[in-house]
C-alpha cells in the first residue's frame, strides 16, 4: 500500500478538462497531508500530452489511453496503473469518469464513496462529505477499519479549485499492456458533439437554468443568450426536460445532472426539493420566477421576482454593454 493520491485526468479535443485541472489541485493538496505524490491516470485525445499536469500540481503521470474510446474500455489499464494500493482514487462525476469508476469498483472490489462535495484526509484515512435524504443532510463517511485501498472518490464539479500560474512538467509513464477483457468491447456507434459541448454542466461554472415558468422550447432562447454573455452553459428542471423543451442531457436534480458552478440563475424553477438536490451545492443562487412564495426563494441568495422574459434579455443586455465598455 502507499499514501499516493490517484485521480483520473479526462481530456478532450486535445486538452485537459476542467475536471482534471480541479482533481490535479485535489490530489496535490490531499497528498500533501498523506505524505504521497498526487498521481494523473490520464485518458481521452490529448492525454499523451499528459506532462503538462505537473503544472497542475501532478507528480507524475500514467497514461492509459488517448485515442477516442469510450472511457470503460481502460478499466483494465486503470485497475494495473493501482495495483500499489495509493490510498485514494479521485474520479470526476462526469458520465466517463463514472463509467471507469464504477468499473475500477466492481473489478477490483473497492469502497466507494460519492459523489461528494468535499474530500480530506484525517489520521491516514480518506473522510468525504456528501449530501443525503435528497440533500437534506450531510453524511461524512471513511472507510471501515481494513477495507482495500484506494478508496474510489467520486468528486463533483467545483469541489477543488485549479492551480493558477503552476509551473514544472509531470514524469510520463504508459500504462501497462493488459488484456481489456469484457470492458473492452464498448464501442462508439454515434456521437453528437455539438451537443456535448452544450450539455457540459458539470464542468460549467456559470449555469443559467429553466424550469415549467420558461413555458416552452423557444422560450429558453433568452436564457442561452444570457448564458452565451456570462461564458456559461444552460439547464432545466426535469418539468422543462420531460415536457420536450431541451434534451435530457441538460437536466439538474436528483434524477439528472449535479452540478456545482460558481453562480446559478434559476429561470422559472420553482426549486421542489427534487431540483435542489442537483444544484444546491452552487457558490450562488440567482431566482427568476413570477411566484413570490416559490421554494426556490427559501435558499437563494437573491431572488428576482418578476417576469423573466422581461428581466432576462435586460440582464443580458447590461452584461453585454459592460463587456464592451
Amino acid at each position: 500500500m502507499s499514501k499516493d493520491i490517484c485521480f483520473l485526468a479526462e481530456y478532450a479535443d486535445g486538452k485537459a478538462t476542467r475536471s482534471a485541472l480541479e482533481l490535479a489541485a485535489g490530489a496535490h493538496e490531499l497528498a500533501s497531508t498523506s505524505g504521497g505524490q498526487a498521481v494523473a491516470l490520464a485518458y481521452g485525445p490529448g492525454a499523451g500530452g499528459a506532462a503538462a499536469l505537473g503544472a497542475a500540481g501532478a507528480s507524475r503521470a500514467v497514461v492509459l489511453g488517448d485515442a477516442n474510446v469510450p472511457a470503460i474500455n481502460l478499466a483494465a489499464a486503470a485497475a494495473a496503473a493501482v495495483r500499489d494500493q495509493p490510498l485514494a482514487l479521485l474520479a470526476p462525476a462526469t458520465q466517463n469518469g463514472r463509467d471507469l469508476a464504477g468499473a475500477l469498483v466492481g473489478m477490483l472490489g473497492l469502497p466507494a464513496f460519492g459523489p461528494v462535495r468535499a474530500v480530506s484526509i484525517d489520521g491516514g484515512r480518506v473522510r468525504t462529505e456528501q449530501g443525503t435524504l435528497q440533500g437534506t443532510v450531510i453524511t461524512v463517511s471513511e472507510p471501515i477499519e481494513g477495507a482495500p485501498q484506494p478508496a474510489v472518490v467520486l468528486v463533483l464539479a467545483g469541489t477543488f479549485t485549479p492551480i493558477e500560474g503552476g509551473s514544472g512538467t509531470a514524469p510520463v509513464t504508459a500504462a501497462a499492456e493488459v488484456d481489456p477483457g469484457a470492458f473492452g468491447r464498448a464501442r462508439i456507434v454515434e456521437s453528437h458533439p455539438a451537443e456535448a459541448a452544450v450539455a457540459n454542466l458539470e464542468e460549467a461554472t456559470v449555469i443559467v437554468a429553466g424550469g415549467r415558468g420558461v413555458g416552452s422550447a423557444d422560450g429558453f432562447a433568452p436564457l442561452h443568450e444570457l448564458a452565451a454573455a456570462l461564458g456559461g452553459a444552460v439547464g432545466a428542471s426535469r418539468a422543462a426536460a420531460d415536457a420536450g423543451w431541451v434534451p435530457y442531457q441538460l437536466q439538474i436534480g436528483q434524477t439528472g445532472k449535479v452540478v456545482k458552478p460558481a453562480l446559478y440563475i434559476g429561470c422559472g424553477i420553482s426549486g421542489a426539493i427534487q431540483h435542489r438536490v442537483g444544484m444546491q451545492t452552487a457558490e450562488n443562487v440567482v431566482a427568476i420566477n413570477k411566484d413570490p412564495d416559490a421554494p426556490i426563494g427559501e435558499f437563494a441568495d437573491l431572488f428576482v421576482v418578476g417576469d423573466l422574459f422581461a428581466i432576462v434579455p435586460r440582464l443580458t443586455a447590461e452584461i453585454r454593454r459592460r463587456q464592451e465598455s
